[in-house]
């Protein structure tokens, strides 16, 4: 039975820290207390805003919850018990066994927008942040995804759910004034959606 657990749309207004420490721990807590419905897409602001960064970092963050929800095989295979007493205590080397390899790939997770560069590489290539990563692989999705285009009727029905949304949450009291108005700014960028 699916279960989901809403937890995991941060307070923060961007892509940033926050952001990050507050859905990992909610997302994280969530997976373990049983939820099997993990809602990560790209939201911030508490679900108000979409941030498209954002939704890249968060494919990150589903695949390493993921992985570490999986846990780790233990059995004979994975216990190398035999390969163990080959190699023996130090000065024992196992990064040079095929074992280690093959079982070092199956059991992590690379995220895509992680800097993973020794520091000198780092430095050679520009000092880029996850953010940066994040945006580059944005930037590459976006020019290569060619989205069929919605006709005038279907953007029309759009935008009467959006505006039957957004009278209902005014209503209900559930966005403030001040949210409204960010939202309504954020309307008017060159940039909308990904504001």
């Amino acid at each position: 039975v699916p279960i989901d657990n809403a937890t995991c749309y941060p307070n923060s207004k961007m892509p940033d820290y926050q952001c990050g420490y507050e859905k990992t721990l909610r997302v994280l807590v969530a997976g373990l207390s049983g939820a099997n419905v993990l809602l990560l897409h790209g939201s911030v602001h508490g679900e108000l805003t979409y941030h498209s960064v954002q939704a890249i970092l968060d494919d990150d963050l589903a695949g390493m919850v993921g992985r570490f929800m999986e846990g780790v095989g233990v059995n004979r295979e994975t216990l190398a018990v035999d390969l163990i007493e080959e190699v023996g205590p130090i000065p024992g080397y196992f990064l040079n066994k095929e074992h280690t390899r093959k079982w070092w790939k199956l059991e992590q997770f690379v995220p895509k927008a992680a800097d993973r560069l020794t520091y000198p590489e780092w430095m050679q290539t520009g000092k880029k942040t996850c953010l940066d990563y994040a945006k580059e692989r944005m930037e590459e999705i976006l020019a290569a995804h060619k989205a069929t285009p919605l006709t005038p009727g279907q953007e029309e029905d759009v935008e009467r759910i959006l505006d039957e949304a957004r009278s209902y949450y005014r209503k209900k009291e559930l966005i403030s004034e001040g949210e409204m108005a960010t939202y309504r700014e954020s309307m008017k960028s060159s940039n909308y959606p990904f504001g």
